[in-house]
Order: C-alpha cells, then structure tokens, then sequence
C-alpha cells in the first residue's frame, strides 16, 4: 500500500505550506519526521506488546480499570451498533482495556485496535492515543490525518482521563475501522468520549476522596446532582485535594493551571464553613456559588464518610454479616 498523495501532502506540510490541516495534526506530522525520524512511505504494522508487558500495564492500571469499565460499558452499548471501538489505554500509550465486536476481532487485531496495542507518538506516529497523550487535548485524527499509511483507514477520536492531582493517567479512544470521509462525522463519537472521562473522573474522584469534602459544580440546577460539570475535593481548612480536570474551567478564568492547594475562599465566596448548606436539604437552584470573577454556578455538596467501625468494636450482640 502506497498512498504518494498522502507522503507529498505531509513534505508540503514539512516546508511550511498550508494544506487545510488541523493545527495539531501537522504539528504531530512535524515531530513524527524531525523528532521521531519515521517514514511516512513504510507501512508499519501495529506495535503489539508482549503478553508479559501487557500483564505489567494492565496491573499498574487496575484500579482505574475497575473504576472506568461499567462506564465504558454503557458507552459501549450506545455505540456497538455502528461499529466503534473502545479502547482504555494507559499514560504509555498502550490499550490496558478493549470494548469491541468479537465478530471483527481478526481485522480489529491487524489494525491495532486491540488490548496490547501500542499507541505512542513516537512508534504509531499520528493517532488518536499517541497524540492525545502528547498534547493533553481531546482530539480526533481522522483516517489520512494519521502519519502512518497502516492507519489512514481508521478513525480515531480520544480524551485523555486525569487523576486527582490533575496528571493525565489514561486516554479513553472511540475508533472505527472504516468512517464516513468528513471528519464532522465524528463529532458525536468526541461528544459521547469528553462525557464519558468527566464521569469517569468525578467517579474517581469520589472513590479516593471519601474522608474530604467533595463540592460538584454546574452551570445548570437541573443537571447539578446528576451529571454535574466538574468537582473538587476540600480538606477541614478549604484547600483543594483533588479535582476532575473540568473543574480548572469551571472555576478559573482562564481553564488553566492546577487547583491543588488552592483555597476555596480564593476562588469563590465560601467557606468550608458553608458546605452544609449546599448539601440536599435545599432546591439546586437556590444553591448558587458566587465566583470571585463576578460569574455564577451551582454547587451540591458532599460530606466526608465516616469510617467504618471495625469489627472488634461492634457491639457484641450484633449479628455479623
């Protein structure tokens, strides 16, 4: 297979010229050549890492991969009928977890869309995954987007999944093995992948913070106990533990930077003091949170959990389970 379309276009983006591509995908062609030193003529197979390493990756992964699956599932059973696959991969690049039709798991392999799949900048080149991971931006590269000509069917849009601290850890990837030509045909499957990490995040979130309060954000009342926009975590004097990655745009101007230390009162007008407040006892919409930048949300918050008494302290006369 030789595409020469396909390697002038990316010499032509190589000397500087415009050819109508996306920023990130000739910057991404840019460092596949000048940093990678690939060839855009060769068609790679797949990268396919040992059964060992795989063992290794998906281990180092299992809590993510217990907190992301039942979600991964659901979005899976939205999308299973027009062929998309789910892949969960790590911060390295390589698929730790795999959603897809059994009855295309030949072609699925081939093409890489597999557990055990190695999807790094520097070995796939221009991809969903790889390039993900490299710019920390939801992305789609789709079909002759992708540097390899091994790739140039597929179509790829991912997300990168941050922990609380805000580190990117994982990339949930939508692929397909053959796609409608306009790259606007995949805007729905990059709408279902962004919503999918933000619940994968605020389940994450609530998972690791459970002796913290957890204060969930939105803009809209009605959607503010069910599928809130961002949250953050607060210790007993306000400061910020964790947080999803949506919330450095929903409580900063600007999107950016890390919350992690930052006090609650420097961003808004309240107090941990407060915090009971915005718990269920009231409407959502009169649970209103004014920003220091005049802009306004709403807040539900979430009490610490106690811990559970252990089993030496339970009252002899109770039964155990």
């Amino acid at each position: 297979m030789f595409d020469l379309d396909h390697v002038e276009e990316i010499d032509r983006v190589l000397r500087g010229q415009d050819t109508g591509r996306d920023r990130l995908v000739s910057d991404s062609w840019q460092r596949c050549v000048e940093t990678y030193g690939m060839d855009p003529s060769r068609p790679d197979p797949a990268h396919i890492v040992t059964e060992s390493e795989l063992r290794e990756h998906r281990e180092q992964s299992e809590r993510l991969i217990a907190t992301a699956r039942s979600g991964l599932q659901e979005l899976f059973r939205q999308v299973a009928g027009q062929n998309y696959v789910l892949l969960l991969a790590d911060a390295k690049g390589v698929c730790v977890d795999f959603f897809g039709d059994p009855r295309f798991e030949d072609q699925l392999r081939e093409a890489g869309l597999y557990l055990g799949s190695n999807w790094t900048e520097n070995l796939a080149g221009t991809c969903g995954v790889g390039s993900c991971i490299v710019t920390g931006e939801a992305i789609t590269i789709h079909q002759s987007d992708h540097f390899g000509l091994a790739h140039t069917p597929l179509s790829c849009t991912a997300a990168p999944i941050h922990d609380t601290k805000g580190e990117l850890v994982a990339v949930l990837d939508i692929s397909l093995l053959r796609s409608p030509s306009p790259k606007s045909s995949q805007n729905l499957a990059m709408g279902l992948v962004t919503d999918s990490v933000r619940r994968v995040e605020m389940a994450n979130l609530m998972a690791m913070t459970r002796r913290d309060w957890v204060l969930r954000v939105s803009n809209s009342p009605e959607f503010l106990e069910v599928d809130p926009e961002a949250a953050v975590a607060l210790d007993g004097s306000g400061r910020i533990v964790g947080m999803t990655s949506g919330a450095r745009r929903a409580l900063t101007p600007e999107g950016d930077g890390s919350l992690i230390g930052a006090r609650i009162d420097e961003l808004m007008d309240l107090t941990v003091d407060d915090l009971p407040d915005l718990m269920r006892g009231r409407p959502s919409e009169e649970r209103v949170l004014r920003m220091k930048d005049g802009r306004g949300l709403f807040g539900h918050a979430i009490s610490p959990q106690k811990p559970l008494r252990s089993r030496v302290n339970r009252p002899r006369d109770t039964a155990l389970p």
